[in-house]
């Protein structure tokens, strides 16, 4: 016998009791979902007008969220969660995830609808613990007027001009790099490699942030926020979202010191060079349409999506194409022969080897058509929500108001619109794909806003690395998981060979 007191009281336990308890539980729980299951059956077919799109919506609340956040952390879980559900209900569908009741669109017919009728029968949505991460005041997570206007103001440091000004510090800033971190190694480890430049270079270009301590605190804490993205929103001590709010917290605190530090040099116009080009500068300076100064919050929260945009997901396909093209030695020979020709322009009109100018990156069509096949196989992320403000009926279902819409990138692996689709081949971008069948960076209104300044970033990168190194995997069977962009399970670990001390 066992004894429990408390308060006063005491309570006799058998010690049998637990044994007998534990299937009476599952018995309960069992009788309940069946109970859920055949009133909710029987509730879709007996409502008026269009039925509801099939699919199972599970446990209230829980749904398919614990099976579909262990399918991201693979990088064939996804792609072969959607294929199953598509299986057995159709390309439409419902299911429910973190409490939302979702329709999973067909494709690419759905990313369409989705798309061209953003903002009249629905709007960009967020579940409520991506929505905390991102901030109220990001860009991606308003909607209306207010995101209209906040998307005018930040599309002014992100056009033609101001990548033709970002280059030639992406491109000392890759410079310095390679010099610094590859030379004299025999092996590295890829993926720590595009991270550390990448979130220089972002650094560099939102913040003038020097390498040092601060630097290196926002390196740790950053990476605490992305994984953040595809944890069970557990706010409880132990749990790993609790340690990703706080690391929210401490890269907000320090973007708060920064931006007064700069304040301060601003007042007493001691502001370098390089930091009165940076976006920050302009975010404390340059009114918005209305003729006003951003708020602090809307400054952090933007900032914080500008290190992330330029950072996490520019360094996982770096580290993706790099593998790639490892994996395929014609691949590599191409990007080689189209970089020589590269040097080989600038020699003979007298420019120095590390420099690079807009034109020169428009030369890398090869190059970049190897990024975009590396993120056709291996997207950073598995789609988007947008929330539904009406009735809708499509394709003769009915959804309610409410709920959520999702588009996919999962139409990357359709053999209708890409040929062997499994298959590594950046020739196939010779050709524009249909419609709505590729979507990378989003679509419609909040197309990502950094899309340009991430390819500028990603072809300075490989420009240096080809004329610098060949390389070559130390495990070329090394798995590729989530965590929760792709990377591999050894993060990309790769032999190298100087080609300059030769």
């Amino acid at each position: 016998m066992a004894t429990n007191k408390g308060n006063g009281l005491s309570f006799m336990f058998s010690e049998d009791m637990y044994s007998y308890m534990t299937p009476i539980i599952i018995l309960a729980i069992t009788v309940l979902w069946l109970l859920w299951s055949v009133s909710s059956y029987f509730r879709d077919r007996n409502q008026p007008g269009p039925p509801l799109p099939p699919g199972n919506l599970g446990f209230p609340f829980i749904g398919q969220t614990v099976e579909y956040v262990l399918a991201l952390r693979s990088a064939d879980g996804i792609r072969e969660w959607f294929q199953k559900k598509n299986d057995r209900y159709g390309p439409i569908f419902k299911w429910r995830l973190w409490g939302y009741e979702m329709v999973m669109m067909d494709l690419p017919e759905g990313n369409q609808f989705i798309f061209q009728n953003e903002g009249i029968s629905h709007h960009i949505f967020w579940p409520g613990h991506m929505s905390t991460l991102l901030g109220p005041d990001s860009l991606l997570v308003l909607t209306g007027e207010h995101h209209k206007l906040n998307r005018r103001y930040f599309d002014r440091f992100f056009d033609h001009n101001s990548m033709c000004r970002y280059l030639p510090e992406v491109n000392r800033n890759a410079v310095r790099h390679f010099t610094k971190l590859w030379q004299g190694k025999e092996q590295v480890v890829a993926h720590e490699m595009t991270n550390l430049y990448t979130f220089s270079t972002i650094c560099n270009l939102v913040l003038t942030l020097e390498k040092g301590p601060r630097m290196d605190k926002f390196l740790v804490d950053f990476h605490v926020w992305t994984q953040g993205l595809s944890y069970l929103p557990i706010n409880l001590p132990g749990f790993q979202y609790s340690k990703v709010l706080k690391a929210r917290k401490s890269i907000l605190e320090l973007l708060g010191e920064v931006m007064e530090q700069r304040r301060k040099e601003i007042a007493e116009d001691r502001v370098s060079e390089a930091a009165r080009i940076d976006i920050l500068n302009n975010l404390l300076t340059v009114p918005d349409d209305e003729g006003n100064l951003l708020q602090d919050s809307s400054i952090k929260d933007n900032l914080l999506l500008l290190l992330i945009a330029g950072f996490d997901t520019s360094s996982s396909i770096l580290a993706m194409a790099i593998y790639y093209i490892a994996k395929h030695p014609h691949v590599y020979k191409e990007i080689v022969h189209e970089h020589k020709l590269i040097l080989e322009e600038k020699r003979l009109s007298g420019k120095d080897d590390d420099s690079l100018t807009m034109e020169n990156l428009s030369a890398m069509k090869y190059t970049w058509r190897v990024i975009k096949e590396t993120l056709r196989l291996q997207p950073v992320t598995a789609g988007g929500w947008r929330k539904t403000v009406t009735n809708l009926e499509y394709k003769g279902y009915y959804i309610p108001k409410g709920w959520l819409l999702f588009w996919s990138q999962s139409v990357n692996y359709s053999p209708k619109y890409f040929q062997d689709p499994l298959k590594f081949d950046p020739s196939r971008w010779e050709r524009p794909p249909p419609l709505y069948t590729y979507l990378p960076f989003s679509s419609g209104s909040h197309t990502c806003l950094g899309n340009e300044f991430a390819k500028l970033e990603m072809l300075v990168f490989i420009h240096h690395l080809v004329k610098r190194y060949s390389w070559s995997l130390i495990d070329p069977n090394v798995p590729i998981i989530r965590d929760p962009f792709p990377k591999t399970l050894d993060k990309t670990l790769i032999a190298v060979k100087d080609l300059t001390s030769s």
